[in-house]
């Protein structure tokens, strides 16, 4: 028989790393009544305490039980509806939306072949090998005849294309193409433009612009493969992309929901396919091994503010572990780290959601802070978290505060108290 003074415990910020998590709840036999409490705005959830762990982490007027040691003093009705079970639920993944921006410029041949070679195999199926729900959105010139040799065309499976060159692309589930010639310098002005379809692609297949591929609830990563420079700035052109849709990009000056990644004219490092990090100075030096015009500055300012990569555009008989890397770190921040899945009870038995806490221990000795759960996200705070889709989702602020702590952990506790908060 499972205990019911358990708990599961995480620390951070290695929490996209984690395989698993270990999960346990409060539950009552199916056919009983849930005990009648009162929600208390002012108790559990903003409660500090020394440990979730001790018994004197659970004061009496609480009604928590103590993870360590028996169930609270001061509430003996709720023992019977408190035993817990054990699962291990996964990380939940966020869907993600990759738009590519491939320079169609006359120096940008062999570049080219490369992309259209390594887009299904070293891009597509490292995603689809890892399970993440994604989106493939090219933005650059069709390759409709063998001439254009620094246009773009893709076969299946990513595409539904049998054979390159065709006279227009052909969709599939994940994969989409705005047809448009991009020059050497208009990458960044041409994603505002096409946006809507200001500028529209040469088929007309997506007359409102590439946003109508978009999903509202993904992740937006884009790949930037140029060997040159932008006149727009990095600053101005993301001001005027969370303009467009602060709700797909991010707002207030904070790009929040979008990865830059950047395959550009920059010096290797030595080993020549290593990435640069987002902490790593814009680099001034151009790469070898093949004619580039700029290291490629603006990008490499996207990639450092929003958190991407690197990668020399020189080294492309190597793009295939580039756009390995690319996958596999689109893949991991697929995870959310703020965002966990229930699992089901035993059978007969039921979890008592409004008795749900989160426990937050920021480390370096500072007291526990108990979490609590509000109804919808109108009323979030960094105190709070939400019961969603059958899952802890642990409110924005509270998520960026927890990931702000470099010894931070969490407890996910069921009660034998509501933890509702009352804003």
């Amino acid at each position: 028989m499972p205990s019911r003074n358990s708990l599961w415990s995480l620390t951070l910020p290695a929490l996209q790393r984690l395989p698993w998590l270990a999960l346990v709840g409060a539950c009552q036999p199916a056919g009983d009544k849930p005990d009648a409490q009162v929600p208390d705005p002012a108790g559990v959830p903003r409660q500090e305490v020394d440990s979730p762990r001790s018994p004197a982490a659970a004061p009496a007027s609480s009604g928590l039980v103590d993870p360590g040691g028996a169930p609270a003093a001061s509430t003996p009705a709720a023992t019977a509806s408190c035993s817990s079970t054990r699962a291990e639920p996964e990380l939940l993944r966020q869907a993600v939306d990759i738009v590519v921006v491939l320079d169609n410029s006359g120096s940008m041949s062999d570049e080219a072949g490369s992309v259209e070679a390594n887009l299904n195999v070293n891009l597509a199926q490292t995603l689809d090998d890892s399970g993440v729900d994604y989106r493939l959105i090219l933005i650059s010139r069709h390759r409709s005849s063998d001439g254009q040799r620094t246009s773009a065309c893709i076969t299946k499976p990513l595409s539904g294309l049998a054979q390159c060159p065709a006279d227009q692309p052909e969709f599939g589930p994940r994969f989409f193409q705005y047809s448009v010639e991009v020059g050497s310098h208009d990458s960044l002005s041409l994603l505002l433009d096409t946006y809507a379809g200001i500028e529209a692609d040469e088929f007309g297949l997506a007359p409102n612009g590439w946003s109508e591929w978009l999903r509202a609830d993904s992740r937006k990563v884009f790949l930037e493969i140029t060997d040159d420079n932008s006149r727009l700035e990095a600053a101005a052109f993301l001001s005027d992309l969370m303009a467009l849709a602060p709700e797909q990009f991010g707002a207030n000056g904070a790009p929040s929901k979008l990865v830059w990644h950047s395959i550009i004219g920059l010096a290797e490092k030595e080993v020549a396919t290593e990435p640069y990090l987002p902490a790593e100075a814009v680099q001034d030096a151009e790469c070898n091994g093949n004619s580039v015009f700029s290291p490629g500055p603006t990008y490499q300012e996207l990639s450092r503010l929003t958190g991407g990569l690197r990668f020399p555009i020189c080294q492309f008989e190597g793009y295939d572990r580039v756009f390995q890397a690319i996958a596999n770190d689109v893949a991991t921040r697929s995870q959310l780290a703020c965002g966990f899945a229930i699992p089901a009870p035993p059978s007969g038995q039921r979890l008592e959601m409004d008795k749900v806490a989160v426990a937050y221990s920021p480390g370096g000795g500072a007291g526990v802070q108990m979490l609590g759960q509000v109804t919808d996200a109108s009323k979030c705070g960094d105190d709070a978290f939400l019961i969603q889709d059958n899952a802890v989702q642990l409110c924005p602020q509270a998520c960026t505060k927890i990931n702000a702590g470099d010894r931070a952990s969490l407890d996910v506790i069921f009660s034998c108290t509501s933890t509702l908060i009352l804003r």
